[in-house]
């Protein structure tokens, strides 16, 4: 759980760990990039934002498919 604990580099992104949490949790459940993009609208966050910082979580989905049709 280090990620949680530098809590502050990601202050402007999400507002609580609790909040952080849930996004971290949401984001490595989706299945597709679609998902993705539903997930980052949810908490206001842009692909680019999202990218910049969370560059680990970002690399980790980024060969998710575009949508959940094509991954069965």
């Amino acid at each position: 759980m280090d990620h949680f604990m530098d809590e502050n580099c990601h202050s402007d992104l999400l507002h609580s760990s609790r909040e952080l949490s849930s996004f971290y949790l949401e984001i490595k459940a989706a299945k597709s990039q679609v998902e993705i993009v539903k997930i980052l609208y949810g908490y206001n966050l842009s692909e680019e934002a999202f990218a910049k910082g969370f560059p680990d979580l970002a690399k980790a989905v980024q060969d998710l498919p575009d949508d959940t049709s094509h991954a069965a």
